[in-house]
C-alpha cells in the first residue's frame, strides 16, 4: 500500500472524528451543559487507551504523509487554483495538528485538568492570547473545511461539469465558513457570558 493511499484511509478517520468534534462545539449554542454532555458521550469512544493512541497515531501520519505529498505537488506545472488550496490548506492542517494535540494531551498531563470547553474558550477570550488563538482556531477550521472541499471537487468533476464540480467547492467553503464563525462566536462570549475556572488560569 503507497503513502498517497494510507494518507487517505487515516484521513477518513481523522474526518470523522473532526466531524464529531466540530458537531460538539457547535453545539455549544444551546449551552456549556450541553456541549460537556456531548463531549462526555463522544469521549467514550475516542479517549479509551486503544483509540486515543490510534488516533494520535493516525495525525501522527497524517501530518508526515502531508508534507511529503506537499513536497511532492508543489513541483507539478499547471496546478489549479484548488490543487494549490488543497496543499497549503493541507500545510496548515498539519501545523495544527501538532501544534494541538501537544497542547491537549502536554496540558492534560502537566497540569492535570479536563481539556473541556473551559480550555478552548479562555485561549480566545483572555488578552493578549486571543490576538493569535482566535485566528489560529478560526484558519484550522477553514483549513479543514477548504481541503475536504477541494478533494470532494476531484472526486466529483469526472462524473459533473466543472462548473458544477467548482460550484460544490465553494459551498462546501462556505458552510465552514459559517460554522467557524458560529463556534468562535460562542466560544468567545458572544451568545452568553463565560466564567472562566480558575483551575484553568496556568498561564
Amino acid at each position: 500500500m503507497t503513502i498517497k493511499n494510507l494518507h487517505r484511509i487515516t484521513g477518513i478517520i481523522i474526518s470523522i472524528f473532526v466531524f464529531a468534534h466540530l458537531f460538539n462545539h457547535a453545539m455549544t449554542w444551546c449551552g456549556i451543559e450541553k456541549h460537556i454532555e456531548i463531549m462526555q458521550f463522544l469521549r467514550k469512544f475516542y479517549r479509551n487507551p486503544v483509540s486515543e493512541i490510534l488516533l494520535v497515531a493516525c495525525f501522527g501520519f497524517q501530518v508526515w504523509s502531508g508534507i511529503i505529498q506537499f513536497r511532492k505537488l508543489r513541483r507539478q506545472a499547471n496546478l489549479t487554483i484548488f490543487d494549490r488550496l488543497q496543499m497549503y490548506s493541507g500545510l496548515y492542517i498539519a501545523y495544527f495538528i501538532v501544534q494541538h494535540i501537544l497542547a491537549v494531551i502536554g496540558q492534560r498531563l502537566y497540569f492535570g485538568f479536563d481539556t473541556n470547553f473551559y480550555f478552548a474558550s479562555r485561549v480566545v477570550l483572555e488578552f493578549p492570547m486571543k490576538l493569535y488563538f482566535i485566528p489560529y482556531y478560526f484558519l484550522g477550521i477553514m483549513a479543514f473545511g477548504i481541503h475536504l472541499a477541494s478533494i470532494h471537487r476531484k472526486k466529483i468533476i469526472q462524473f459533473i461539469s466543472p462548473k458544477q464540480a467548482n460550484f460544490h467547492a465553494i459551498a462546501i467553503i462556505l458552510l465552514f465558513f459559517i460554522l467557524a464563525s458560529l463556534i468562535l462566536y460562542v466560544f468567545m462570549g458572544g451568545k452568553f457570558e463565560i466564567m472562566i475556572p480558575k483551575v484553568y488560569e496556568v498561564y
